[in-house]
């Protein structure tokens, strides 16, 4: 047991006793960890700061049988518009929670960190939430090895052509000529298609202003959700908290992500 030194993000939190705080981090060189900041719930405490929900700092912390022990933090970029804003927030905890749900504890993926990373400086600026959301699971999926089969048929490799419905238990678009693999397979067009293999290819600065009809970004968000659930095996439940905030923009008329 000793000291350590990383750069990480806070992915989420909860308190224990009475002024402490288990923090879930994810690290460049040591993945998903967890470790208590003692004290952090009393004001002024050095540590508040920089273990502030979606921050980026830099830690020393101190190993531990149980829990390591946050010792020292200094932030180096503490997205605060995140925070500041509830509808982006909320896609936060999302992220943050795929994330969390999606990777070992202590698995070590320094691509996977620069995308998450990339990811909190888009989300801060991004006017299409919904859009960002798209990509951002597609993009997570296949950075850990999990990505869609869109360029050819899942079942049999053929090229797709005509009738396409897209497959979450196989993984997947289907061809025309064997759409009946999955009687649960939702229908996917051509367009829509295209626009995942847009998003696998591209990166986000060459997306930010990508405009997608409205039935072409329900198609994917039909198609990506339930391929997450069946890789994931668990429902996410910040999704019920950005459908609330979705239904309240309805209600009060409010359009876009700022």
């Amino acid at each position: 047991m000793g000291l350590y030194r990383t750069d990480a993000i806070v992915l989420g939190h909860r308190n224990i006793g009475e002024a402490d705080r288990i923090l879930t981090l994810f690290s460049p060189v040591k993945g998903k960890i967890h470790a208590v900041a003692r004290g952090v719930r009393r004001p002024r405490n050095h540590l508040l700061g920089g273990t502030q929900l979606f921050t980026y700092s830099n830690f020393l912390i101190m190993e531990s049988r149980n829990l390591d022990n946050i010792s020292q933090c200094e932030i180096k970029e503490s997205f605060h518009k995140i925070r500041a804003n509830l509808e982006h927030m909320a896609y936060g905890l999302y992220f943050a929670e795929m994330l969390r749900a999606s990777t070992p504890i202590e698995d070590k993926n320094q691509e996977l960190f620069r995308f998450f990373l990339k990811t909190l400086y888009f989300l801060q600026e991004w006017g299409d939430l919904e859009l960002l959301s798209r990509i951002y699971e597609i993009k997570l999926m296949a950075i850990q090895g999990f990505a869609p089969e869109i360029f050819h048929c899942v079942s049999c490799g053929e090229n797709l052509s005509g009738k396409m419905r897209f497959s979450p238990a196989l993984g997947g678009v289907l061809c025309a000529q064997c759409l009946k693999k999955d009687t649960k397979a939702v229908d996917v067009s051509r367009e829509a298609v295209a626009v995942l293999r847009i998003f696998i290819k591209k990166p986000y600065r060459e997306l930010i202003s990508l405009d997608l009809q409205e039935n072409v970004k329900k198609q994917l968000k039909n198609a990506l959700y339930p391929f997450i659930l069946h890789h994931l095996d668990r429902k996410l439940k910040t999704l019920d908290f950005i459908n609330d905030i979705n239904c309240l923009k309805v209600q009060t008329g409010m359009t876009g992500g700022k």
